[in-house]
């Protein structure tokens, strides 16, 4: 009889919480699209666009006008969503500050991400770094969107924008100045921020986060240690970056070159004579006296096809 009472119980209790559950993540009845948890079929669509606060949406044509398709944001509405559901948003909110505020109406310090840790600010309107797409608005997101060097002295970038010129592009360059107050242009580094971005541009961020040291280069017996006699094009420490170019096109061992693995808008292998092709990142086994970047005309079968 004890065991009867004690199982009737929990059953009771349980029935108890599975409804307060249920009645937690009730979609409100003027709510149209309440995410994949509620909605059998897609809701948001291009001919019946969604309003703020609704989703799931799978772009900005499905949301009602001036109005974005989110990341992960739609649990900041309600319960009733599921953590990957994409909510509509205001499109004038393209500061994260403004979007946090607006969503929340609660006060928040502008905080910015680090890498390997997800700002508990962000988490509210459930933005993951690195992102996968820029921001809503975002000035700058590399070479594959603006553009190289899109950070400049006169427009600086804030932290997580991209591409900057610093000083670990060798050669003339804009130091730090290309980066808002106290950050630093770092190198190769804005992917971190961002996989839409190309694996060379460089982003500005925290001067803490910038490497100081840098592994030391293999130097092969017999590499030059100066450029030969004659040389046109010797590389950003001498003559620049793209110094090889279709209207003058370079030899083997010579560079810079502008290839297509530089990303963005570049002159393919043409910037090479004959059947040469623009290497990456490869113009150090040709002579020390070349920067770390420059990237150098070589034969089509050293060229590596295949990434990390």
């Amino acid at each position: 009889m004890r065991d009867f009472i004690f199982s009737l119980f929990l059953l009771i209790l349980t029935s108890h919480i599975q409804a307060k559950v249920t009645t937690g993540i009730e979609s409100p009845s003027s709510q149209r699209c309440a995410g994949r948890n509620v909605d059998k079929e897609k809701c948001c669509t291009n001919e019946e666009p969604c309003n703020e606060g609704e989703g799931d949406c799978e772009n900005n044509d499905e949301c009602e006008e001036d109005l974005v398709c989110g990341n992960n944001n739609c649990k900041v509405f309600g319960d009733v969503f599921h953590e990957k559901d994409d909510c509509c948003v205001k499109n004038s909110d393209t500061d994260k500050n403004n979007i946090i505020n607006n969503i929340t109406n609660k006060e928040f310090p502008l905080t910015k991400p680090n890498p390997g840790e997800i700002s508990n600010v962000f988490s509210k309107i459930g933005v993951v770094f690195p992102l996968t797409e820029p921001f809503p608005g975002q000035r700058c997101s590399g070479r594959n969107y603006q553009g190289r060097r899109c950070c400049t002295p006169e427009q600086p970038c804030d932290e997580g924008e991209g591409d900057c010129d610093g000083p670990g592009d060798g050669g003339a360059n804009d130091g730090h100045a290309g980066c808002q107050g106290d950050l630093e242009c770092g190198s190769n580094n804005c992917m971190q921020f961002g996989i839409f971005y190309h694996e060379k541009d460089d982003c500005c961020q925290k001067p803490s986060l910038i490497a100081t040291e840098k592994p030391t280069p293999i130097i092969f017996p017999g590499t030059p240690v100066e450029p030969p006699a004659g040389q046109r094009c010797t590389g950003r420490n001498y003559q620049g970056k793209r110094c090889c170019t279709p209207d003058q096109p370079c030899d083997e061992g010579e560079g810079d070159c502008d290839g297509p693995g530089d990303g963005g808008a570049n002159d393919g292998h043409a910037g090479c004579k004959g059947d040469l092709e623009c290497g990456s990142n490869n113009c150090m086994q040709f002579g020390i006296f070349y920067h770390e970047k420059d990237d150098c005309c070589q034969k089509p079968s050293l060229i590596a096809t295949e990434k990390p």
